[in-house]
């Protein structure tokens, strides 16, 4: 968006950590930090489901000089905290 580098432009860019995180790993980082005791249920999976994703940071990473600057856990506690403060 603030980029000079005309080769930056009309792009699609992975903006993430380039970590892979599991939807459990995800729940149960949710659960541990809201202190929850909703169980997760589980079903069969659906046709398009994707088994396994890690987002490919290095187009931004090259272009943009993109750095990762949180780690997965903190940046998810601060999205929770926005969003308990939004409708608190």
């Amino acid at each position: 968006m603030l980029t000079d580098n005309a080769e930056a432009l009309n792009k699609v860019y992975n903006v993430a950590v380039g970590e892979n995180y599991s939807v459990n790993y995800v729940y149960n980082a949710c659960t541990s930090y809201l202190k929850s005791d909703f169980a997760a249920t589980y079903r069969e999976p659906r046709a398009g489901d994707i088994r396994d994703s890690l987002a490919d940071i290095s187009l931004a990473k090259n272009l943009l000089g993109y750095q990762p600057t949180k780690k997965f856990e903190d940046g998810l506690k601060e999205t929770i905290e926005f969003f308990k403060n939004l409708y608190s």
